[in-house]
């Protein structure tokens, strides 16, 4: 790494620059994006299902891809967990290097388990794991809000 002194490094606020365009209205309004687009593509898997024939998937295809969904609720939980009370050294360097808030970071884990949803819901016609995903994203809201500047 390059020291900030030759002006070739990053600079010392380089969070706060990056972090500079994200406002807390704008991250209000994506924070209403991201859960207009999550209902808009389980709407449209929804429509794909009652218009279009379907066909079940192979059970082995099926097991699978639940073990892949456990994995992936296992890992966004536990981040989001750690995001949110521990504040490990993952957290930290993730936060230094994404440079976006914690905020943001959480509700992408929380989309990230609904969107999961949604392919789960589209490949196997089985809504639960969607409707666990809405829930986890908008726990994820609560437990993320907005900060705003003092």
């Amino acid at each position: 790494m390059v020291p900030p002194v030759a002006g070739l490094g990053p600079a010392t606020d380089a969070i706060d620059q990056r972090q500079r365009w994200l406002t807390p209205e704008r991250l209000t309004r994506l924070r209403g994006i991201l859960l207009a687009l999550t209902l808009f593509f389980g709407l449209a898997v929804y429509v794909f299902h009652t218009l279009g024939a379907s066909h079940l998937a192979q059970p082995v295809f099926v097991r699978k891809l639940r073990g892949v969904g456990v994995l992936t609720w296992l890992y966004a939980l536990v981040q989001m967990i750690d995001l949110r009370f521990y504040n490990s050294r993952w957290a930290r360097r993730r936060r230094e290097s994404m440079g976006i808030p914690d905020s943001l970071h959480g509700w992408l884990f929380g989309q990230m388990l609904a969107w999961f949803g949604i392919l789960y819901y589209g490949l196997t016609e089985d809504l639960r794991w969607y409707v666990a995903g809405l829930i986890i994203l908008g726990l994820s809201f609560l437990v993320f809000p907005v900060r705003r500047p003092r």
